[in-house]
């Protein structure tokens, strides 16, 4: 199995992609391929050379996305996504622009369906597990139908990526109220279409019992979703910030708060990004992973990792044969 790393994407680049594409190498068993720049190849030792995609310009976040991926057609993300479209590798990693990424997405590798929007799920940890949440911001404007279609998608991902029996995975819808009947026009729509499709739809879920495990997949606009998700980013990281300040007024011993260090880092661990590594594109008809833009060497890793259930656990064929 080939996966293709930009080494161009993230903010430990390209340090972070060698070395989780390196432990994937060894712990995995994939061949890795790398796409950069011709200093960044000094980077790479004999063996890893041959299949190395160099590079004649970055696509920088600030960049419109579309047009970046038209005018770039050298980029790392541009040439690795056409050796994924002509099946040069299996899967691409990269932790880069992610509207560059969906651009490139629609535009080189396609979409599965040609009414299908493409779109960012994220996986939030919570007590019980883990729920995917989408959209995280691709779609700004979106319709019931197409809050159907993320659903069918998700559900698919889901399978893989959660490791949960399809019949026991829950699909909900974010609003502001339990009931059915609550939200605006396009949330009774999307609730009466879910209601109506063979999922398993549990209903209606308010953004504060997320992290009770209400349901396995949850479904909103991507606006919404995005600041839901910077939200709880922020709150972990208060959260984080309050408990490191209590132990250090605390009196207690160096001993103590060495233990309690630990407890507090292993209770927040679900929390800690680079063990989620990244999240899969839905929607295209090749398998590209957006790896957070501050992902170490673990995080990339953990991207791998994911990758390799995608491509063995036939993700996007299950995502083809849906009726979207």
């Amino acid at each position: 199995m080939k996966i293709l790393f930009d080494l161009q994407g993230g903010d430990h680049a390209p340090e972070a992609l060698l070395e989780g594409a390196r432990r994937a190498k060894e712990e995995l068993g994939i061949t890795p391929v790398f796409a950069g720049s011709e200093s960044q190849r000094e980077l790479l030792t004999s063996e890893e050379a041959p299949d190395y995609l160099v590079t004649g310009s970055v696509i920088e976040n600030t960049e419109e996305p579309a047009m970046a991926i038209r005018r770039k057609k050298d980029s790392s993300i541009v040439l690795g996504m056409k050796a994924l479209k002509e099946g040069a590798v299996d899967g691409m990693i990269s932790a880069g622009s992610t509207g560059a990424l969906l651009a490139g997405g629609i535009f080189i590798l396609g979409r599965i369906h040609k009414q299908v929007r493409p779109c960012l799920p994220v996986i939030i940890p919570h007590g019980r597990g883990s729920t995917i949440l989408l959209d995280a911001g691709a779609n700004m404007d979106t319709t019931p139908e197409m809050l159907l279609d993320f659903a069918k998608m998700a559900h698919s991902y889901a399978k893989v990526v959660l490791d949960k029996d399809p019949e026991e995975l829950k699909v909900g819808l974010l609003n502001v109220g339990a009931e059915e009947g609550k939200g605006d026009r396009r949330s009774q729509e999307t609730y009466q279409l879910l209601k109506e499709s063979s999922l398993p739809f549990h209903g209606n879920v308010e953004a504060r019992d997320i992290f009770l495990g209400e349901c396995d997949i949850l479904v909103t606009d991507g606006f919404p979703g995005n600041i839901l998700l910077k939200t709880v980013e922020g709150t972990a990281g208060f959260l984080y910030h309050l408990l490191e300040r209590s132990l250090k007024e605390s009196g207690l011993s160096v001993e103590e708060m060495q233990k309690f260090a630990l407890v507090m880092k292993r209770a927040l661990s679900p929390l800690d990004a680079s063990n989620q590594g990244g999240v899969m594109l839905l929607g295209l008809k090749k398998p590209v992973i957006k790896a957070h833009g501050s992902s170490n060497g673990k995080a990339i890793f953990s991207a791998a990792e994911e990758m390799v259930r995608i491509i063995e656990g036939n993700v996007i064929p299950s995502m083809e044969d849906e009726q979207l």
